[in-house]
């Protein structure tokens, strides 16, 4: 999960999808398909006996957030899921869904206080969405932050 093949493209995936989603509230399809792919052939040519946990992490996180967004009612965008889908192709499975909990949890710490505020303050209560790529990009860094300090 260290291997700079890995970390420097997430890295560079998570910024540039934070921006954008923040900017613009949108994460491209150019930036995470090509991403998927690309660690999905990384961990192939890498780790050959262990390609079907990747694959499993992006089956996995992106079907689970697909649940969440059609439960939701589309509270979660295409965006979201598949940026977790290439979290799940660039760590597996099982360290794909200790990302989805840390971003979840962070974005729950962010998330009700601003809920709480806009019950208070109407100017506050128009911000209905809460851009997720930071609190993934979060719970990545929170992840590997943990395991390089291991």
């Amino acid at each position: 999960m260290l291997s700079p093949f890995v970390t420097v493209p997430v890295f560079l995936i998570m910024a540039v999808s934070v921006y954008t989603d923040l900017r613009r509230r949108m994460i491209y399809d150019w930036l995470t398909l090509p991403g998927i792919a690309y660690f999905l052939i990384f961990h192939a040519i890498a780790h050959p006996g262990q390609w079907v946990t990747y694959a499993l992490g992006a089956i996995v996180l992106g079907g689970i957030s697909l649940g969440i967004a059609v439960v939701s009612s589309g509270q979660l965008g295409g965006g979201d899921i598949k940026l977790f889908a290439l979290v799940g192709s660039a760590v597996g499975w099982q360290a794909g869904l200790l990302i989805m909990a840390l971003a979840y949890i962070i974005a729950g710490f962010v998330a009700i206080p601003l809920w709480a505020i806009g019950k208070r303050w109407a100017a506050v209560g128009k911000w209905k969405e809460v851009p997720l790529a930071p609190f993934i990009a979060g719970g990545t860094i929170l992840l590997y932050m943990t395991a390089a300090a291991v």
